[in-house]
């Protein structure tokens, strides 16, 4: 019998190569592996004696992502049905409205710079911990979104966030 550490060493590339080739996202992926193998894991004593262990961890994650398919496409046709909510924001004055749209349009780790620096007052070190990356690539982030905000902003005045 085989542990299931072994096991799991073993499998999880694999695994995750076919949960990949199912769902979209990479995070998603990794959590349908897991999902798998915390299954596998809650009946090792069963599952292990089986001719192939690894074709029941494949099952439960193939029935998984279908299950995760199934849901996710549940949901979509609900919205459409009653449309998306209407955002709840706090009332912005035009132009500061304008400056949060000017701040959408941007590339997405710009934009997470500006919500973490503005409005989450994070400091560049506390940023670079958050979004996993130096403190240099921090400010270079934070410098693009501004020149790019002041470029594409008539009046754009940092205090507007």
């Amino acid at each position: 019998m085989t542990s299931f550490e072994a096991f799991y060493r073993d499998e999880y590339p694999g695994m995750l190569g076919i949960a990949m080739a199912l769902v979209d996202g990479t995070s998603a992926a990794e959590d349908l592996v897991q999902e798998a193998f915390l299954s596998a894991h809650r009946r090792w004593d069963r599952v292990s004696q089986y001719d192939s262990p690894r074709a029941w961890v494949r099952r439960v994650l193939i029935n998984r992502a279908t299950s995760l398919r199934r849901r996710l496409a549940s949901e979509m046709r609900a919205v459409s049905r009653v449309g998306p909510p209407e955002p709840s924001s706090p009332d912005l004055t035009p132009e500061t409205a304008g400056v949060w749209k000017a701040v959408h349009r941007l590339p997405r780790r710009q934009q997470q710079v500006i919500a973490l620096h503005y409005v989450g007052q994070l400091s560049m070190a506390e940023i670079a911990d958050v979004m996993g990356c130096s403190e240099g690539a921090v400010k270079s982030h934070l410098h693009r979104a501004r020149d790019h905000l002041r470029g594409s902003l008539a009046t754009w005045n940092e205090r507007e966030l």
